[in-house]
């Protein structure tokens, strides 16, 4: 059987596939070496004995036991390795494959020279410097020029421009410079203008390729904006079969996974419409293309990236993922499988993925700051099947809901929380205590294009009030009002605004009715806000039978959980609004759900929470009955008998699954559905939690107004005052 030589690290479709039945694989965990911190790996036969090889950082390490051998000592700078990718390439044309590295701190390109499989054993392989351009996030080999010879693209963050290397004993490079524009964070490859030329893509926009790649000039397409951080490569692929190539990226230091969609309208003007894929994980920094489960149809691959900026980004400490992606033509969705979860296995800068073991299906290698991993594919091995990376599942009875010092660890002994990570743990065990009585969130396959629709438009003094619906899942579409304030000069602070249990659902937070005092939506467009205010099912405009419409949900607060994490989908996908600055406000009903929102999305930055809680021991004295509706969670009275004993969370654990994020609580003294003093249990019990984030702690602002079940004026105007700070 033929073996490749080396995997090579380009930009699109790995050639290779494995060509099998389709069905779904599983992956057995292998331990390389868990005390590697490199972020990126090569895969190739460095011994010439026909079986591949891995090279990570300053070893390689032998097929199939994986023994460990001297490569060279790679430079640390501030605490990382200075090896930002491993491109291989025989660069000096003597039959053996070399390594080119694109850096940041050192912003050094240089190529490492392989010795051979004859070398004396622990022979050095030698660095050759090429250029210090600047700061590289990492990069990837593309034939740019179309000579049928790979090229070097790095990822510049502060230039843009492509190496050519004329193999030989004494390699020649040849730098040639794109346009600036394109310097950023994400970088890709592909055609987009369907011309037979490969463009190169950058994180807010594409720059076309002249007919001499070398001396031609590439003309900038501003066309669109993949926001701060973005994965690199970009993929470019044609997503929907429809003819024309569409943007594959993740947010390499945020949460989320996207594709954007390219059209045309009537007139042959290319446009582009933004869709979430799977926002429940962060650190989407590199993506893979290949077929995993032996279909012929490649399947986004990612992985997050461990501490890339050492805690500073959202979603560091939470438990490492590395899941796959299968395109849905019929629903215009992704199915996603996780292929690890919980474990130390997560994507570096420059992961790979190659038949390994030569069983024609294709395995992943993981490089990362959390060590150095395999992912073994077991189509072809039906009888190794076995999910060792599984979890152990979480029950109610795990936990004391009151208490969230304290986290189980894989083998479900209990210890006390004490670092961020064990905060990052407790949180998954949260929501998977609030998705028994919920039903678990929906995965990626609902996630169906928005298709927003604006129903009717009208002008107030200073914003415009749209009467919209936007496609939640499958046959299922929200109401909402939209409020864009006027004569916006660049994206602002979104919010979402939920409303209280009133018949007219979303006309009082938008200001047409109801009390004053919750119209909290119209104040906040006023102030600058764009702001998003959904009906609640079977609220306003928005019948909703959950025993015939909701079946498939495990509870109606799950239904509207999922309805509010399309609206912030929605709410990315405006031109007005900044991704990175969107908070959620609601009263008593939107109360808590903008807490059971915020939980389970952490693109949430700032919460706002009026009336909306107390310990379930303080709520009518423990008789959970009004949590019960098929409105809310029918399993708490069904499964948990409205025992608060019983019920497998309470609200310290919804606040602490929010943190490190910030909580704006307005608790009134005489608030009779809501009893005060076991709000003020939970934000004491809370505000412990919050400080072992350190630095990135955010803060829970309480306040306790003279009042009954209201939210009054000045406490609105200090919540006001409130999101501006947090989404400055």
């Amino acid at each position: 059987m033929f073996r490749a030589k080396c995997v090579l690290g380009i930009f699109g479709t790995l050639i290779v596939s494995s060509v099998l039945n389709a069905d779904q694989p599983l992956f057995r965990h292998r331990v390389i070496n868990a005390n590697s911190t490199n972020c990126a790996c090569a895969v190739l036969d460095v011994n010439a004995d026909g079986q591949l090889d891995i090279v990570a950082g300053n070893f390689w390490y032998l097929a199939p036991n994986w023994e460990k051998h001297p490569v060279r000592e790679v430079e640390q700078i501030r605490g990382r390795a200075d090896d930002y990718s491993n491109l291989p390439l025989d660069v000096n044309k003597d039959g053996h494959t070399d390594l080119i590295s694109c850096n940041y701190r050192s912003q050094s390109l240089y190529w490492i020279q392989n010795p051979g499989p004859s070398a004396p054993a622990g022979q050095t392989w030698v660095k050759h410097e090429i250029e210090k351009p600047g700061p590289m996030e990492t990069g990837r080999l593309a034939d740019v020029d179309g000579d049928g010879r790979l090229d070097v693209l790095p990822n510049g963050t502060q230039f843009a421009a492509w190496w050519d290397v004329e193999p030989g004993p004494v390699p020649k490079w040849t730098r040639f410079p794109l346009p600036e524009q394109l310097a950023g964070h994400g970088s890709g490859f592909g055609d987009i203008n369907g011309d037979g030329r490969n463009d190169v893509i950058g994180p807010k926009g594409w720059a076309e390729a002249p007919e001499d790649r070398r001396n031609g000039r590439w003309v900038y397409h501003p066309e669109f904006d993949l926001w701060k951080g973005a994965s690199i490569p970009i993929l470019v692929q044609d997503v929907d079969a429809d003819g024309d190539n569409d943007l594959i990226w993740g947010r390499g230091h945020r949460f989320g996974l996207y594709w954007m969609e390219q059209t045309k309208d009537s007139e042959g003007h290319r446009h582009w419409i933004r869709n979430a894929i799977d926002t429940s994980w962060s650190q989407a920094h590199s993506l893979l293309w290949a077929d995993l489960n032996g279909d012929k149809r490649p399947e986004l691959i990612a992985g997050s990236r461990y501490m890339g900026h050492d805690g500073k980004d959202p979603g560091e400490y939470n438990p490492l993922v590395v899941s796959s992606y299968q395109f849905l033509p019929e629903t215009r969705t992704w199915k996603r499988t996780i292929i690890s979860a919980g474990q130390n296995v997560g994507f570096g800068l420059d992961p790979k993925v190659a038949d390994l073991d030569g069983d024609e299906d294709l395995d992943l290698i993981c490089p990362g700051r959390s060590g150095l991993y395999v992912l073994e594919n077991l189509l072809k091995n039906p009888a190794g099947r076995s999910p060792d990376s599984a979890k152990p599942a979480i029950t109610a009875s795990d936990y004391n809901h009151a208490d969230v010092s304290t986290v189980r660890d894989r083998d479900g002994k209990s210890r006390p929380i004490n670092t961020p990570f064990d905060l990052g743990l407790r949180r998954q065990h949260i929501l998977d205590g609030m998705s028994l009585a919920m039903g678990p969130v929906p995965q990626s396959e609902l996630r169906v294009p928005l298709e927003m629709e604006v129903l009717m438009e009208e002008s107030t003094d200073k914003y415009l009030r749209k009467r919209i619906s936007f496609a939640s899942e499958p046959g299922d579409r929200v109401p909402a009002w939209l409020l864009i304030p006027k004569d916006l000069k660049a994206p602002v602070a979104a919010m979402l605004c939920l409303h209280q249990t009133t018949g007219i659902g979303k006309g009082e937070p938008a200001g047409l009715g109801g009390l004053e005092n919750l119209h909290y939506a119209h104040e906040l467009a006023e102030l600058g806000f764009v702001c998003l205010v959904p009906d609640y099912p079977s609220f306003g405009d928005y019948p909703y039978d959950f025993k015939v419409k909701g079946t498939h949900y495990g509870s109606g607060s799950m239904k509207a959980i999922w309805n509010n994490m399309r609206a912030i989908d929605l709410l990315e996908s405006l031109d007005e609004v900044d991704p990175d600055r969107i908070g959620c406000i609601g009263h008593s009903l939107g109360g808590h759900n903008t807490l059971f929102t915020a939980a389970f999305d952490s693109r949430i930055r700032a919460s706002v929470t009026s009336c909306g809680f107390t310990a379930f021991h303080h709520y009518y004295e423990g008789n959970l009955a009004g949590w019960t509706s098929d409105r809310y969670m029918p399993r708490i009275r069904d499964e948990y008998g409205n025992d608060p004993s019983r019920v497998p969370f309470d609200f310290y654990e919804v606040l602490a699954a929010i943190a490190p994020r910030s909580i704006f609580v307005n608790a009134p003294i005489s608030d009779n559905n809501f009893e005060n003093s076991g709000v003020r249990k939970v934000v004491t019990e809370v505000e412990h939690t919050q400080k072992i984030y350190g630095e990135q702690a955010g803060v829970i602002t309480a306040r306790y107004p003279e009042c009954d079940h209201d939210f009054p004026d000045e406490v609105r105007a200090e919540a006001y005052q409130w999101l501006k700070e947090q989404l400055q």
